[in-house]
């Protein structure tokens, strides 16, 4: 039962991470739709945010995901 909540949460969390379309400046990816990916590939995502510290968990998160979206432009 953990194992399958683990697993909703990832991908409810890839889902929200690749729907926020705010990204680091240093960050010249371009931002893929969300139809047509694996889940392998939105795992892998998950497992990259992350790293890079860019996985969108709390409320403050969004916040912050916000603010840089505004830097950037």
């Amino acid at each position: 039962m953990k194992n399958l909540i683990a697993t909703f949460a990832l991908i409810t969390a890839a889902a929200a991470a690749s729907a926020q379309t705010a990204a680091p400046a240093t960050d010249t990816k371009q931002p893929q739709a969300s139809t047509g990916r694996t889940r392998a590939e939105v795992i892998a995502e998950v497992i990259e945010a992350r790293k890079n510290g860019t996985l969108i968990e709390t409320e403050a998160d969004m916040d912050v995901a916000q603010t840089r979206k505004h830097i950037a432009k």
